[in-house]
């Protein structure tokens, strides 16, 4: 029940994410990277609470689909940025 919350609770912040981006305040990249990094915030709760990385499966799983929503190509964005030295959300180009 509770992973279930909260992988609603990630599906949330992503749909708030992806409105950010449909009105101009964020980048498609830049909201990617904010999803995956609240949502590793909560699978390692997760983990944690439960003493097990397997728990967290199902919250893994929406935030790799939420994020694919938002950007497409966030593997690779992400690639790029920790290319870069040091690693950072700025791009050129």
């Amino acid at each position: 029940m509770a992973v279930e919350l909260l992988v609603a609770q990630v599906k949330d912040y992503a749909s708030d994410r992806a409105k950010d981006v449909a009105r101009g305040a964020e980048t498609p990249r830049l909201a990617a990277l904010l999803v995956q990094k609240y949502g590793r915030g909560v699978v390692d709760a997760v983990a944690t609470i439960f003493e097990t990385p397997r728990a967290a499966d199902p919250i893994f799983k929406a935030v790799d689909e939420e994020t694919a929503k938002i950007d497409p190509l966030w593997r690779e964005h992400n690639r790029e940025r920790w290319a870069g030295r040091p690693a950072d959300v700025i791009t050129h180009g």
